[in-house]
C-alpha cells in the first residue's frame, strides 16, 4: 500500500528539483508555449483516466497506453531541450513505474485490477500537485507571459 507520507515525499522531491544548484550561468531553459501546454494537457488526461480507476484496468488499458506514450512524448521533448535537465527530472519521477506519481498509479492500478475511491482521491491531490509543480516551473521561465 501506498501511504500518504510516500506520497509527499516524492513531492517534496519533485519540489526541490526546481531549486537550481549551478552559479550564475543560465541554469534553465526558456520558456516554451508547447511544454506548458503539453503540461497543462497531461494534468487533465492523467487526472481524469484516474478517475475511472474504480473500475477494471482492462476496461482502460487503451487510454493508460495513450496517457503513458503522451507522457513519454513530454519527457522527450523535455530531454531535448538545452538546459532543461530540471524539468527533464520532473517528467521522470513523474512516469517512473515504481514510483508514487502517474507511472506508479497506473502500475498499481494494472496489478490490482481496480482502486478504492480514496485511494484514488488522494493520489490524485499528490499527483495533481506535482503537474502543477511542472506546470508552475515553465510558467515562471524567462520569456513566459505573466
Amino acid at each position: 500500500m501506498i501511504h500518504r507520507c510516500t506520497y509527499i515525499g516524492s513531492l517534496v522531491v519533485l519540489i526541490l528539483a526546481l531549486v537550481p544548484v549551478t552559479g550564475c550561468s543560465p541554469a534553465i531553459a526558456p520558456f516554451s508555449g508547447c511544454a506548458y501546454e503539453l503540461a497543462v494537457d497531461l494534468k487533465v488526461d492523467a487526472l481524469r483516466t484516474m478517475e475511472r480507476a474504480e473500475e477494471p484496468f482492462s476496461k482502460h488499458e487503451p487510454r493508460v497506453e495513450s496517457l503513458q506514450r503522451q507522457m513519454k512524448k513530454a519527457v522527450e521533448f523535455a530531454r531535448g531541450r538545452p538546459n532543461n535537465s530540471i524539468t527533464t527530472r520532473q517528467w521522470e519521477i513523474m512516469m517512473n513505474p515504481e514510483g508514487h506519481m502517474v507511472g506508479g498509479f497506473l502500475t498499481r492500478w494494472k496489478q490490482d485490477d481496480s482502486l478504492s475511491w480514496g485511494f484514488i482521491r488522494e493520489a490524485s491531490a499528490q499527483i495533481e500537485a506535482g503537474f502543477d509543480a511542472i506546470i508552475g516551473l515553465e510558467s515562471g521561465k524567462i520569456g513566459s507571459k505573466k
